[in-house]
């Protein structure tokens, strides 16, 4: 189904658009206007229309100029935006997927750090992202016909695919199944490109397409066998299809990648929380504005590494020292720098230009106490995993990985 945009033009509907206010969008207003009600809605997220001058903004410093937007986002910035953030991003004329919102998020971190808004103001902007979950029912249909069906071809694709590459299906290859469920995957996202239901996965909101879809859709794939001298299994079948006979066992033994090794790293990874809490606890941070005076530094290259995990950090400049705010970070991106770093101090407790300014912005001095966030982001990620299930392939230089020269 190929979506065609309407431009919105009838008074009545630009009437209710433009005037509409943060506390008219509710659960009402999205069914009313977004809702389908016997194969028709009054409006699409991708509709465009065009916003006249001093339509938008503060008070004092609305739009100079006409623009042209798309009613999602003309909607999504007077309910998030306009309110309270215009000053930091004034209007977001682009679809907000993840990337973006990740982006939004990051920024508005940095503003409260910085003092540049309130707390309460973040606070609200993250109640507003709850409020606006259930939306997505509406807006965005998690399956539809075509995604329902759409089996009966991946599965006439999939036969082509494993009689091409027999001889290596049977060599017992795992690269090949990982290069059959790639071709399928691209398969399958140019046979749904246009589908309402590709929304939830291209927009990055819920779900992962080379994971969830792939289970759902398409197969199983790789399943790493428990027993560490053997290799790897392949499940053929997909949910949709049905898990069949000769397989059932296979995706049984998925469990030990699963549920087990999400309980066995939860144990690790609590044990390694209180490990470092007992080690560092009694790390304090000297007074601020100090400063032990070291000549020693780290040298960096943020060409290679992300500039955002040095955040308030500080860098020599010369005879002074500089910190990293995200006012200044562009000047540094893609520079090699000398920064000053915690584990190099020479003060009886760290001092402020070793440890930079995150903690103290943050008021804490007990910074050992913040060591066990360290395993503790480790044990996340590990159950997180939990959730998918695919096998990934990657290619590593040992030279580069071991820092060979």
């Amino acid at each position: 189904m190929k979506r065609n945009a309407k431009i919105i033009s009838k008074k009545e509907d630009l009437d209710l658009l433009l005037n509409i206010k943060e506390d008219d969008i509710t659960l009402s207003f999205i069914m009313d206007n977004f809702g389908e009600f016997d194969g028709k809605k009054r409006f699409d997220s991708y509709d465009e229309l065009e916003i006249p001058k001093g339509m938008y903004g503060a008070e004092g410093i609305k739009n100079k100029n006409v623009f042209t937007t798309t009613v999602g986002i003309w909607i999504f910035n007077k309910y998030f935006i306009e309110k309270d953030l215009f000053n930091i991003f004034k209007y977001i004329n682009k679809t907000v997927g993840k990337k973006l919102f990740n982006e939004i998020n990051e920024k508005l971190s940095y503003a409260v750090m910085e003092d540049d808004i309130e707390l309460e103001v973040l606070k609200r902007y993250l109640m507003k992202t709850q409020k606006f979950m259930p939306f997505v029912s509406i807006l965005s249909p998690s399956y539809t016909l075509a995604m329902l069906t759409c089996t009966k071809d991946i599965e006439k694709k999939k036969k082509e695919l494993f009689k091409l590459y027999d001889k290596e299906v049977k060599s017992g290859d795992p690269l090949i199944i990982d290069k059959i469920q790639t071709e399928l995957l691209t398969y399958s996202r140019e046979l749904l490109k246009d589908d309402p239901s590709m929304d939830t996965y291209d927009s990055g909101a819920r779900g992962s397409f080379d994971n969830n879809f792939k289970n759902l859709f398409i197969m199983k794939g790789l399943v790493k066998d428990p027993d560490p001298n053997k290799g790897y299994n392949v499940a053929t079948s997909s949910f949709m299809t049905g898990i069949k006979k000769d397989e059932y066992h296979i995706y049984a033994n998925s469990l030990a990648a699963g549920p087990y090794a999400r309980a066995k790293k939860t144990e690790v990874g609590g044990y390694l929380e209180k490990l470092f809490l007992s080690a560092y606890q009694h790390i304090v941070l000297d007074k601020a504005g100090s400063d032990c005076g070291t000549a020693r530094y780290l040298t960096v290259d943020f060409s290679e590494e992300r500039i955002q995990d040095y955040m308030y950090s500080y860098i020599v400049e010369g005879k002074e020292l500089v910190e990293i705010t995200s006012k200044n970070m562009d000047k540094y991106k893609n520079k090699i720098v000398k920064l000053r770093f915690f584990s190099l101090c020479e003060g009886k407790n760290t001092c402020n230009k070793c440890a930079g300014n995150s903690f103290y912005r943050l008021g804490i001095k007990n910074v050992g106490m913040t060591a066990p966030q360290v395993p503790s982001r480790l044990k996340v990620l590990s159950m997180k995993g939990f959730h998918d299930s695919s096998e990934k392939f990657v290619e590593m230089d040992p030279c580069k990985a071991f820092s060979i020269k």
